[in-house]
């Protein structure tokens, strides 16, 4: 074999060697599944379960009821009303959800819930003021408001930098796909 050859049979194996290396990075760097999670804003209450659990059906079992309508997509399960009362005791604390923000654009993909134990949006505004903490961080797509809410995501935490909302609902994010840190609804 000559040199020329050598060369040329060197390159030919590289190629594929390369190609290997570069899905191995790429597979490394793919971000983990989202979980779903929900805040209850009064209490700092939060629950956090896999992708693919019912994420409504957990928070029952802690005892506290979910305040949701019927038929809202949460993680990718459809919430029904009798599931919920099944599984919460007849002393469950009532929770509004009041905001979810999705993974995904038109309301899809794992979620997170917000709600509130008391009062309502025309006399109060709660918040989150960093999405890290639930790993959450620059992973929205869309989010929903509820009882009379509306909803907003900010750039930075804190409510700093760039927003989208308030809007009651958004199916998608356009410039702030991806990039929420924080998350504020009045």
């Amino acid at each position: 074999m000559n040199r020329t050859t050598r060369a040329a049979l060197g390159v030919l194996c590289a190629i594929p060697l390369t190609l290997l290396g570069g899905l191995s990075a790429n597979a490394a760097e793919a971000e983990p599944p989202l979980p779903n999670c929900w805040i209850e804003i009064d209490t700092g209450e939060s629950l956090c379960v896999d992708a693919d659990e019912n994420l409504v059906a957990a928070v029952a079992e802690t005892g506290v009821e979910l305040i949701v309508p019927d038929g809202t997509v949460v993680g990718g399960h459809q919430v029904e009303r009798d599931d919920v009362a099944a599984r919460s005791s007849s002393s469950a604390m009532a929770s509004t959800v009041i905001s979810i923000l999705y993974a995904d654009s038109n309301y899809g993909g794992a979620s997170t819930v917000m709600s509130v134990s008391s009062g309502t949006c025309a006399t109060h505004a709660w918040g989150y003021t960093s999405l890290s903490t639930l790993g959450w961080n620059d992973r929205a797509s869309s989010y929903r408001s509820y009882a009379g809410c509306v909803t907003a995501v900010f750039e930075n935490e804190n409510y700093a930098g760039a927003q989208h909302g308030y809007y009651a609902n958004a199916s998608g994010l356009g410039v702030m796909n991806d990039r929420a840190s924080s998350w504020r609804v009045q």
